[in-house]
């Protein structure tokens, strides 16, 4: 149960809208995110509004504010480091007696992340694979 709900933790802070540089953005529309992790995958959809794609010119600062932000709603977490290098966004943070590690490439429509969790039982990874489909639906995500 707590490895689903670490990585159910990865998933929030990438499906947070953070306003990203064009390198590393994500354009409007719907998106699917296809999430492997301790050898189950889930597929989820989500809607990145126009005006949270327009943010996509805010800071390196910004952003990491931005995920501080999403991580102290949840409470669980604490960011440690944040780095956007060319197209690849990297995070790490702290939770409780466990350190992940998030390392996403994004490719114009689409991205890939990598994730890293060590703690006392050892090590787990995850990998999250977006897509961009098309305009969102009306009424969102399906």
């Amino acid at each position: 149960m707590k490895s689903k709900s670490s990585a159910a933790l990865i998933v929030l802070v990438l499906a947070t809208p953070v306003w990203l540089p064009a390198q590393v953005s994500m354009r409007a529309g719907l998106w699917e995110n296809t999430i492997t992790s301790n050898g189950q995958t889930v597929t989820r959809n989500s809607c990145i509004s126009a005006e949270q794609a327009e943010h996509s010119k805010d800071s390196v600062a910004s952003m990491r504010e931005s995920v501080e932000k999403a991580l102290a709603k949840n409470g669980a977490c604490k960011l440690t480091e944040f780095t956007v290098v060319g197209n690849t966004r990297t995070e790490v943070m702290v939770c409780g007696k466990k350190t992940i590690k998030n390392s996403t490439v994004f490719h114009g429509d689409s991205f890939e992340t990598t994730g890293t969790q060590t703690g006392a039982d050892g090590v787990k990874s995850s990998v999250i694979k977006g897509r961009r489909l098309g305009d969102c639906p009306a009424g969102g995500a399906k």
